[in-house]
């Protein structure tokens, strides 16, 4: 090539490719493996499974934890609500950390049942099961501190037996009885006497503190050394002083005593640091802190508002991680009047009762603002920032359960989907090739590198692929195509009106960029807003379609355009081969503004059809909105048995069931869920169906769930929807000028009149609704309004050369024009979408159904309804435009 072929367009496209293929390698490297294979491969090579693509809970499982809430000092009746509080206050922790589609229930009334995936079980655990209750608290001054600790070394190197394996053995004899209780705890701490705190104890005493070691080391594992102070364990003795990591759970035990908490005083406490620190710097000898704090908070953390990690850029903490605090309210002043109080003192930042940091106090601080240092790295103080954000939790919760769960979707339903998929893409590459020839092979092309593009893209965010993904994957390939297509059918026109190949290749592109601009622009808009307000599938959907949206974007006006103009610059070509397209689309004149009245007849008998049908008929919602019932299967063999159940269940004519492996336990489990049944035996009609089918399993657990899209998922994901509809009628009215209200108001009626009558559909067909269902009516909005925007714009166009005079022909004549374009945008998206519906497993079915319906009836109203109504709107509003 020489330089006229290769500049910096094609050397920045060049830079592009490579650096996605780098980028997309890990994810290629994992998910190649399946299994164990899989799972030793991550263990061994952690770096490689962090830089990887995700894949969410419906397409590879993840990690399950059922919560409990703690109810010691909680009334009967307000359980209930804390549940329903907790719930809401875990999903905004995992919503901020940036996790896609979690799937998150009550379970009974007092427990919550988190299922989690692209996250390890250690964040996991930090992410939902902390309080995160945060308080400031002043360390205990040091004549404080050096008195406790002096009362508590008296005590503890006078004593003869091992305090922590007797205070074990009295908490399991104090189960029954209170009163039993106090007197063991009596007689484990030993009163001494004033011979044994001068070191004078009596022989008999001292003659049985072998056999009392003895004793205690067979009863229980000794937590400390008998006689032994705690100064003794401090590595730097003083008020945050380290504790060697081998010795923190014993000086835990130790101090969790009776005796030797009767000897602290009621407005002080211990707490330890968060984490192992060096005891230097750059010592290799790494230990926690142990604080004596004042058991009264001088303020708590119900008033920030935000919290933010970053890195110190300057001072003797430069490149240490952080997290800043911002208080609301009136938590500055009191931010301020304590600081202002406690000038020269250790002020801790203690969460859940660990000291987080504690920084003194220089000066006052008026404005408001806090910091905390001495954490780990940037994923702590991120998941530190995602639970201040969140809030605290209303009661503290334990994990009781934590273990790992199959794809919700199931294994072949995952397989034939994506085998599918991958042939729908297959013939949708074919067909562009055969119908656009060179054109096609290239915006094939353009498609494989926008592929490699979005995934790369989706690496760096760390994103998780869901099934909503994927549909706002497919929609984007769609896109892309279309985008080459208006581009084509740009270039087509040009020819024919006898410009050369070079001049229609440079006028397709510059008269095309107006269209693909918009219309992605305004998916960008609803992708955004689908991120940033909805929840769940919602969340997952609009994360995918903004990257891809973008990176096809990139793909259309660069790679395509540079592939072109170095296929023309080689021997100065003046032909191009992209196809002459069939004449019927290519010359249709339909009658679509003269027969608007009918297609408005017959838009409304589907409108009242769909109305009627969700009226009376109802729709089928699935477990994931009413909640149902869990129950757990288990095998005696290592075989695989998802298929087995699922065949014996729909055998047994039950339907709407997930079933899903089980991991974290040696034994062969299963997870079944399905709606909630009246029927008292159906557990048992459950296990004959089992029986019958030749299936050795036992059901061996049974629990109550929750819905998992719950009323604040449903409440975001309409809010959401709404404000994308608003949002595209204030950007395509001021896009389009004076003509901008009537062509948003059109766009947004289409939207409402796609998605009634697909609701319609549903309903009518019985189809299962669940989160799936979801991502496709999302798919549906984007894909009409994509469409109906590239109309729009050649209707603006038009008008701009014919005039107003005749806005009803100009419309027509527009419409034929996009004629074309439409129907190849249509057949290339269907194509994926028809091979989804009919190859694909049970799971996928209904989604590749409810796709094709929404591509057929979005292609219908951008063409039929929308154009008819900017017509109705400007002779209405305007006077004639």
């Amino acid at each position: 090539m020489n330089k006229k072929k290769f500049g910096m367009r094609e050397l920045i496209i060049l830079l592009v490719i490579v650096l996605s293929a780098y980028t997309v390698w890990p994810s290629i490297q994992v998910h190649t493996k399946k299994g164990e294979e899989k799972q030793t491969f991550l263990k061994e090579n952690p770096k490689v499974g962090a830089k990887s693509i995700n894949f969410g809970l419906d397409l590879a499982g993840g990690t399950a934890i059922t919560l409990e809430i703690d109810k010691s000092n909680i009334k009967g009746d307000d359980i209930k609500d804390i549940q329903e509080q907790s719930l809401e206050i875990i999903r905004n922790r995992v919503d901020q950390y940036g996790l896609s589609e979690p799937q998150i229930s009550p379970s009974g009334d007092d427990r919550i049942v988190v299922e989690l995936a692209g996250v390890d079980d250690s964040t996991a655990k930090a992410l939902v099961g902390s309080t995160a209750k945060l308080e400031f608290k002043i360390l205990a001054e040091a004549e404080k501190f050096t008195q406790v600790v002096g009362l508590i070394d008296q005590y503890l190197t006078r004593q003869t037996t091992d305090i922590v394996a007797d205070s074990a053995a009295t908490d399991s004899t104090a189960k029954d009885s209170t009163v039993a209780a106090k007197d063991s705890a009596k007689d484990t701490t030993k009163t001494l006497s004033d011979d044994e705190l001068l070191g004078k104890a009596p022989a008999a005493e001292v003659a049985a503190t072998d056999s009392a070691k003895d004793s205690a080391a067979v009863e229980a594992q000794p937590a400390s050394e008998v006689g032994v102070a705690l100064s003794a364990y401090y590595l730097s003795f003083g008020n945050g002083g380290f504790i060697a990591e081998e010795n923190v759970e014993k000086v835990k035990k130790l101090l969790a005593t009776d005796g030797v908490q009767k000897l602290i005083p009621r407005d002080v406490a211990f707490a330890f640091g968060s984490g192992l620190e060096p005891v230097q710097r750059d010592s290799k000898i790494k230990a926690k802190r142990l604080y004596l704090l004042k058991r009264r908070a001088e303020m708590a953390g119900d008033d920030v508002v935000d919290a933010r990690p970053y890195r110190v850029s300057d001072g003797v903490s430069a490149g240490e991680v952080a997290v800043s605090l911002k208080f609301g309210g009136i938590g500055p002043k009191k931010f301020s009047a304590v600081t202002a109080a406690n000038i020269g003192k250790q002020m801790a930042i203690v969460l859940d009762n660990q000291v987080i940091s504690a920084p003194v106090i220089r000066d006052r601080i008026p404005n408001g603002e806090a910091q905390i240092t001495g954490l780990d790295d940037m994923a702590e103080a991120n998941r530190l920032s995602v639970v201040l954000r969140a809030g605290a939790l209303k009661a503290p919760m334990k994990i009781i359960e934590s273990r790992s769960v199959g794809a919700t979707l199931g294994e072949e339903n995952i397989v034939q989907g994506f085998g599918s998929g991958a042939i729908g893409l297959i013939l949708c590459l074919v067909f562009m090739v055969a119908y656009y020839r060179l054109g096609g092979l290239i915006a094939s092309f353009g498609m494989v590198i926008n592929t490699l593009v979005t995934a790369a893209v989706m690496s760096v965010f760390n994103a998780t692929l869901t099934l909503p993904g994927i549909a706002g994957f497919i929609l984007v390939v769609g896109m892309s195509l279309d985008a080459n297509v208006i581009i084509y059918e740009r270039i087509r026109e040009e020819l024919k009106n006898g410009l050369t190949a070079r001049a229609a290749v440079a006028k397709g592109y510059e008269r095309a960029f107006g269209a693909i601009l918009d219309s992605n622009l305004t998916t960008v808009l609803t992708g955004l807003i689908l991120y940033k307000i909805g929840t769940g599938s919602v969340k997952g959907f609009g994360l995918t379609l903004t990257i891809g949206i973008l990176t096809s974007l990139f793909c259309a006006i660069t790679v395509t355009r540079s592939i072109l103009d170095w296929r023309l610059a080689k021997a100065d070509r003046t032909t191009l081969s992209i196809g002459s397209g069939f004449k019927a689309i290519n010359e249709a004149n339909l009658q679509i503004i003269p027969n608007r009245r009918r297609f408005g007849l017959v838009s409304m008998i589907l409108i009242v059809a769909s109305i009627a049908f969700i009226a009376v008929k109802g729709f089928d919602f699935s477990i994931d909105f009413t909640g149902g019932q869990v129950y757990t299967v288990q095998y005696q063999d290592s075989d695989k048995h998802e298929k087995d159940l699922s065949k014996a269940l729909s055998a047994a004519g039950i339907s709407g069931t997930k079933v899903r492996t089980l991991g974290g336990t040696s034994a062969n489990s299963y997870q079944i869920s399905m709606r909630a049944s009246d029927d008292a035996q159906f557990e048992l009609k459950m296990a004959q169906a089992f029986e019958k089918a030749g299936q050795k399993c036992e059901i061996v657990a049974k629990d109550n769930v929750g819905p998992t899209i719950g009323k604040e998922l449903r409440f975001n994901a309409i809010l959401s929807v709404i404000l994308a509809w608003l949002g595209i009628l204030i950007y395509v009215w001021f896009r389009f000028g004076k003509f901008g209200l009537g062509f948003g108001v059109a766009a947004v009626l289409g939207l409402v009149h796609d998605t009634v009558i697909t609701l319609g559909f549903i309903s009518a067909f019985g189809l299962s609704f669940d989160g799936a269902l979801i991502a496709s009516l999302l798919t549906m909005i984007g894909y009409s309004v994509n469409d109906t925007i590239v109309n729009f714009d050649r209707i603006r166009e038009n008008t701009a050369v014919y005039g107003s005079s005749n806005f009803a022909e100009t419309i027509n004549k527009s419409l034929n024009q996009c004629f074309s374009r439409t129907m190849v945008t249509s057949l290339t998206t269907l194509f994926v979408c028809v091979i989804l519906a009919v190859m694909g497993g049970s799971s996928i079915r209904d989604f590749g159904l409810v796709q094709c319906f929404g591509i057929l009836i979005g292609t219908y109203s951008s063409v039929c309804i929308c154009s008819p109504v900017v017509l109705w709107w400007s002779k209405r509003f305007k006077k004639g435009v």
